[in-house]
């Protein structure tokens, strides 16, 4: 799907004549940058030079002088913005957008002498379809994030969860299944024929799967998906271009799986003779160094940054939550241990039976810490990335509305020239105008502020409205806060204010430097006024807002981490099957293992015991260790990202739901264990 929406943006793009060949041209195209709401627009200004050129993509024709053609999503942002550029021609069709909500517009000025204040060599084209994408369509891409970054969120929000998953499935029933290896052993079959049985009981179940995921993206295909939080639709078409590929990709995901399902059980024990011998369980270590190394990874990328810091932190990170719950499963060896010592030396069969079975099985509480360890690593580090990009958006957002849309800075090309229609339209007494102060070095260039009496008392309190030139200091008193933001910040001027006066503006000097400063007091409906008339009579408008470019940038950013959102709706989903599947399978293997133990009792409190020391108190321990990693890694993401903040009550309660969740299996395991105790028979002797 990325590889089309690239071949549409290539296609789009303008192939620009070469060096000082204008004559090549077949067309006339140029970018300016525009708003609405917190997003950006890229507005292309078009003109056809040779009759039977063929329009740009998405376009059934070249737009007529003072038509716009839209994209679908520009055309619902706001109320009125398909009147802002032109006559309203139509939307821009899928073959010329990148996706969905892109804003787009190509517009056909009205002024017939417009591109002669176009100056850029690339303004001339000779066609379309070029690949380079970083010269066109700036404006509304200018905040997007590359491919790579959101392959890294995919693989620790949905990957690592779908991997413990995995881990859970290929390990479900396990005894079962070492009892038919053993029984293979015993018989003397090869190592092939192990592989064979594991694969052969396998398949069916892994190729359902298979077949079930193609099956459910093979009917997205026949719809256009919206995607819940970021609200990104997905188009059909996208979609099934992608379905030739599914084939061998549920086919690769087929050998996969049942490759993993094989060697996870293809090892034999090792056995010195014929004689019964006692198994020595000896727990593995390169989980513990696996894990060590993760988390040395992870905190070598918060400190280097960039790319590759943030790739090291994501890798790190995913590497320590996938090795915690194997690190877990030795953990759980050293407390049933102790458990059962302390048990004997109470004569406390519970804890003996407790921790004899947990000693035994420490895989059982490996599977089922899986998903709710990495499930709380996973919320901690989305918390994170969140206030990381929200917080810097809420502070953005309460500066750019604190001022509204009360000042509204335009610039444009040969103001002199166009002026009197924009002001015209506007009206004057809501015009303030900055040009070049006579006599000024192009070095350190100054402003002259000009506009009539009226609008100059918005800036604050004067001692007489000038009639010529004077400096601010010595015509205001008391400056507005809005005049302290243009004659002291200077944020909607191109150069400081050396005058102020109620006459006529200079009309020489560098043009770069002219502009209007446009008093509103209509809100959102005014700021659409002034931009239409912009439109309408300036060239190549360009309108700002004070804070507006930060306000752009961090809405931006606080948009990507809905993406964030989107994603881990996989990986939550994975870790609910994956504690779901944890916990079924626990209490199978709780209800066989104990179910000798009914000669000894049978009331439920006595099994809901033994399923509370082995199950539920080390789940507890577990998940206090799983809290503390998700807090270091919480930490290391702050210094990465030089901002944000971690909460401790979402740690706190993501520990009390780790701990509620061992207790409620815990009780369930007891009272499914009682329940089949009473009807327990001796098999096989």
């Amino acid at each position: 799907m990325h590889d089309d929406r690239n071949a549409r943006m290539t296609a789009r793009n303008p192939v620009p004549v070469a060096q000082g060949d204008t004559d090549s041209a077949v067309a006339r195209w140029w970018e300016r940058p525009d708003t609405v709401g917190d997003r950006s627009i890229s507005v292309i200004f078009v003109r056809e030079m040779r009759p039977g050129t063929p329009p740009p993509p998405g376009l059934d024709r070249w737009p007529k002088r003072g038509e716009a053609f839209l994209s679908p999503s520009l055309v619902t942002a706001a109320p009125g913005t398909e009147r802002r550029y032109g006559s309203f021609a139509g939307t821009i069709g899928q073959d010329g957008l990148a996706d969905a909500a892109e804003l787009v517009a190509y517009v056909n000025p009205a002024q017939t002498g417009f591109f002669r204040q176009v100056f850029e060599p690339n303004s001339y084209v000779r066609g379309f379809g070029n690949p380079n994408q970083q010269m066109f369509f700036v404006s509304s891409h200018q905040f997007d994030r590359g491919i790579a970054e959101l392959d890294l969120l995919i693989l620790l929000m949905a990957a690592l969860p779908c991997a413990a998953l995995i881990l859970v499935a290929v390990r479900s029933r396990a005894d079962t299944r070492d009892r038919r290896l053993a029984l293979l052993d015993a018989l003397g079959a090869p190592t092939r024929v192990r592989a064979l049985v594991l694969a052969g009981e396998s398949w069916k179940a892994i190729a359902t799967g298979v077949v079930a995921a193609c099956a459910v993206v093979s009917a997205l295909s026949l719809t256009s998906p919206t995607l819940p939080f970021t609200g990104y639709q997905v188009w059909s078409h996208d979609l099934r271009a992608a379905l030739p590929s599914l084939p061998v990709l549920g086919l690769e995901v087929f050998v996969c799986l049942v490759l993993l399902t094989v060697l996870a059980a293809i090892r034999r024990p090792r056995r010195t003779g014929t004689r019964p011998t006692r198994q020595r369980n000896r727990t593995p270590r390169w989980p513990h160094a696996l894990f060590l190394l993760g988390l040395a990874v992870a905190a070598w990328g918060s400190e280097h940054r960039q790319v590759e810091g943030r790739f090291g932190f994501v890798a790190g990170s995913v590497v320590a939550l996938i090795a915690l719950p194997y690190s877990a499963s030795h953990l759980a060896r050293v407390l049933g241990r102790r458990l059962a010592e302390r048990g004997g030396a109470k004569g406390d069969p519970v804890r003996i039976v407790a921790g004899r079975w947990l000693a035994a099985r420490p895989a059982t509480l490996a599977r089922l810490s899986a998903a709710l360890v990495v499930g709380l690593g996973l919320v901690t580090i989305g918390q994170v990335l969140t206030t990381q990009f929200t917080g810097p958006a809420a502070e953005a957002r309460d500066r750019y509305q604190a001022s509204g849309a009360a000042l509204v800075q335009v610039r444009s090309r040969d103001i002199p020239a166009t002026a009197a229609g924009f002001t015209t339209a506007v009206g004057p007494e809501k015009i303030l105008r900055y040009s070049p102060e006579p006599g000024t070095s192009a070095e350190e260039p100054k402003l002259r502020l000009t506009g009539a009496c009226e609008s100059l008392r918005a800036l604050g309190q004067m001692t007489s409205c000038p009639s010529t030139p004077k400096s601010a200091k010595d015509v205001f008193t008391q400056l507005t806060p809005m005049g302290a933001n243009v004659l002291q910040d200077g944020d909607l001027v191109s150069a400081p204010i050396a005058s102020v006066c109620a006459c006529q503006a200079p009309s020489r000097g560098d043009k770069a430097l002219y502009g209007f400063l446009v008093l509103n007091s209509a809100g959102d409906a005014g700021l659409s006024r002034i931009k239409q008339a912009a439109y309408q009579h300036l060239i190549g408008p360009m309108t700002a807002l004070p804070g507006q470019s930060w306000y752009l940038g961090s809405a931006a950013q606080a948009a990507q981490t809905r993406w964030l959102l989107d994603i881990a709706l996989i990986g939550l989903a994975a870790l609910a099957a994956a504690g779901a599947l944890g916990a079924a399978g626990i209490f199978l293997e709780q209800a066989r293992a104990l179910g000798p133990l009914s000669a000894f009792r049978t009331d439920r409190r006595f099994y809901t015991g033994i399923a509370t020391w082995n199950l539920a108190i080390p789940l507890g321990v577990v998940g206090a260790v799983g809290a503390v990693v998700a807090a270091l890694l919480g930490g290391l993401l702050i210094n990465l990202g030089k901002g944000g903040w971690m909460s401790l009550p979402l740690l706190l309660v993501g520990l009390v739901a780790v701990t509620l969740a061992g207790a409620v299996v815990a009780l369930a395991c007891g009272a499914v264990a009682a329940r089949h105790a009473v009807a327990w028979r001796a098999q096989g002797d």
